[in-house]
């Protein structure tokens, strides 16, 4: 099972971010400071975030210097030694809470915050998506820089217990706000840390929902750190890099929101791309709809049974790409992989698609040249349009019960498959691997 402790977090100086509260709070508003994670801030974003504060923490998350890493820890050092960001003096739990876009004033979201034993996948934590060597890389040598973690993972567990509730409401007296760049407010409130919460979700079983790049880097940086031969025949857990940050989720008793991920066809044959459409297939049934509709047309086919998904080629032309049931899964037989994975939209879009047809296998896949990906239709569509695609291909958003299905055999799903909405803010609490 899992272990969980509490941890020294960094953080934005609450005095220095004050804003008005209540008698015996302190709460800090750092809107102009906080940024997404750094694997969908777009250019534009890392732009406009660097010209919104000196104080961002884009500048450690995603710095645009020549050399990135080495000026992350740099600016992470400066504003620990001008006051900038303060480390509490004694391990503290977090709640975390966010909106949902219907009640952007309201976080109605909750999660625990806390530092999480790193154990191999499998066992007490695990995955449910491929990840990419290149982010992995870049993370890694970001920890290198920095030791610090940046951003936190997110996991989440299945619990109906009546007691799981009475543990979340522990008072607080420190928190820290910010709305991401939808509006949405979230917040981080320190708790004094509790064994009976602690224990309690050390029995949960985890799932990582989003993090599995810095997950994975973690691993490899403990690896690294232990490699050291000062350092091999440390205790387990007694060194800050045995650890990783975490959100922990409820998902029986939160709302949670997966979007698509859509995928843009950047190399492929033109030929191939026709015959998708064009030339009969024992799986797929090609049906003409207009582009714009695509998406409207997918989302009341969300629950649907045979695979599906929108395609757009050159010309603006769309059409709705319904498949088999049984031809799929006679095709996917050959596939090892779980059952759980098999019965995907991604699974056998990958396999019968983009390998079969296409010849983007998952090699070609992985060094990332391929493919690109879009959460939003209407911009996959243009990148179509403006000849930045070759095609575009809209999916339907992974369900919640399919992730713990797939995690729970032990198996990944097609990178990318899964985009938890509204994504946690970089920049309300730091983790550093060092004086824990």
């Amino acid at each position: 099972m899992p272990t969980l402790r509490p941890f020294r977090g960094l953080g934005y100086a609450l005095d220095r971010y004050a804003v008005p509260a209540p008698a015996g709070m302190r709460i800090a508003d750092l809107t102009e400071v906080v940024c997404p994670p750094y694997d969908v801030i777009t250019p534009a974003q890392q732009v406009e975030l660097l010209r919104r504060s000196q104080r961002n923490a884009v500048r450690l998350e995603l710095s645009a210097e020549p050399d990135p890493h080495a000026a992350a820890a740099a600016t992470l050092g400066a504003w620990q030694a001008d006051g900038t960001l303060e480390r509490r003096t004694e391990p503290s739990v977090y709640y975390y809470r966010h909106a949902r876009p219907t009640a952007p004033d309201e976080p109605a979201v909750s999660g625990v915050v806390a530092r999480l034993l790193l154990e191999p996948f499998g066992a007490g934590v695990r995955a449910h998506e491929h990840t990419l060597a290149g982010p992995k890389a870049d993370r890694l040598a970001l920890l290198h820089a920095t030791r610090t973690q940046l951003s936190p993972i997110l996991a989440i567990y299945f619990d109906r217990s009546v007691h799981h509730d009475h543990l979340l409401g522990l008072p607080w007296t420190d928190e820290w706000r910010a709305r991401d760049g939808d509006g949405l407010l979230h917040s981080l409130a320190a708790i004094e840390p509790d064994v009976r919460l602690l224990d309690h979700l050390s029995r949960q079983q985890l799932y990582i929902a989003d993090g599995h790049h810095r997950y994975e880097t973690a691993l490899a940086y403990q690896a690294a750190i232990r490699s050291l031969p000062v350092l091999t025949d440390a205790e387990p857990g007694s060194l800050a890099a045995d650890w990783v940050m975490v959100v922990l989720v409820n998902a029986e008793g939160e709302e949670l929101e997966i979007q698509a991920t859509h995928r843009l066809i950047r190399e492929a044959d033109d030929d191939a791309l026709r015959s998708l459409v064009r030339d009969p297939d024992p799986i797929w049934q090609a049906i003409p709809v207009a582009s714009g509709e695509l998406a409207a047309r997918l989302a009341r086919l969300q629950t649907a049974e045979q695979p599906v998904f929108g395609l757009v080629l050159p010309g603006n032309e769309g059409f709705l790409v319904v498949g088999n049931v049984d031809a799929a899964e006679d095709r996917m037989r050959r596939e090892p992989m779980s059952e759980a994975v098999r019965g995907l939209d991604l699974a056998i879009l990958h396999a019968s698609i983009l390998d079969d047809r296409l010849g983007i296998d998952p090699g070609t896949i992985a060094t990332g040249d391929a493919l690109a990906y879009t959460r939003s239709a209407a911009d996959a569509i243009r990148a179509v349009a403006s000849g930045e695609a070759k095609a575009a291909i809209l999916v339907r958003p992974t369900r919640l019960e399919q992730l713990a299905a797939v995690a729970s055999a032990g198996d990944v799903m097609p990178q990318k498959s899964t985009y938890f909405y509204p994504k946690l803010l970089t920049g309300l609490v730091f983790y550093p691997l060092e004086g824990e």
